[in-house]
C-alpha cells in the first residue's frame, strides 16, 4: 500500500500526464517567448529537475532512468515514458526518505521536499499553458478545469 506522500506524488504526476495527454502533437513547439522553454522542454525540464535531485541525494535509484539533453525538443511518447519512468524513483525516493525521516541534502521534512516538487511542477504547468494560450491554441474546459478533479477521480487519464 502506498504511503500518504506516495500517493499524493503519484497524484500530481497523473495531472502532468493528464494535461500532455490532453495537448496535439503540434503545441509542443510552443512558447510564450523568444527564447523560452517550448512546452515540450517545460515537461522535459520537469523531468530533468527530478533527476538532478535524485543524482545528487539518491544516486542508486535513478538506474536507467535518463535525462534529457539541453535543448532536446522530446515527442510527446518520450516525455510520457520518462515522466512515468521519473515518477517511480521519486516516489522509491520518498518512501526512503519517510523510512528514514529526512531528505538527504533537504533542509526539511519529506513533506516539505514533496511540496517543493509539486509547486515546481505546477509552476512549469502553468508556463506550458501560458506558452499554448500565447500561441492562440484552445484548450477544451474539460482538461482546463480537470486538471483540479484530484478529489473525483484516482487516475485522471
Amino acid at each position: 500500500m502506498k504511503s500518504q506522500l506516495v500517493e499524493a506524488w503519484c497524484m500530481s504526476n497523473e495531472v502532468n500526464l493528464y494535461l500532455l495527454d490532453s495537448i496535439s502533437d503540434e503545441y509542443l513547439k510552443d512558447s510564450y517567448a523568444k527564447r523560452t522553454r517550448t512546452v515540450a522542454a517545460q515537461f522535459a525540464h520537469m523531468h530533468n529537475v527530478r533527476l538532478r535531485w535524485l543524482n545528487h541525494a539518491a544516486t542508486k535509484l535513478v538506474g536507467k532512468v535518463e535525462s534529457f539533453p539541453k535543448g532536446a525538443q522530446p515527442t510527446k511518447a518520450e516525455l510520457k515514458n520518462a515522466l512515468q519512468a521519473s515518477e517511480e524513483v521519486i516516489a522509491r525516493f520518498l518512501e526512503e526518505c519517510e523510512a528514514a525521516g529526512e531528505v538527504k541534502y533537504w533542509n526539511g521534512s519529506p513533506a516539505t521536499f514533496l511540496s517543493y516538487l509539486v509547486a515546481h511542477e505546477a509552476h512549469h504547468r502553468g508556463l506550458a499553458m501560458v506558452a499554448m494560450r500565447i500561441s492562440r491554441r484552445k484548450l477544451p474546459q474539460e482538461v482546463i478545469y480537470g486538471q483540479w478533479q484530484w478529489g473525483k477521480k484516482r487516475n485522471l487519464r
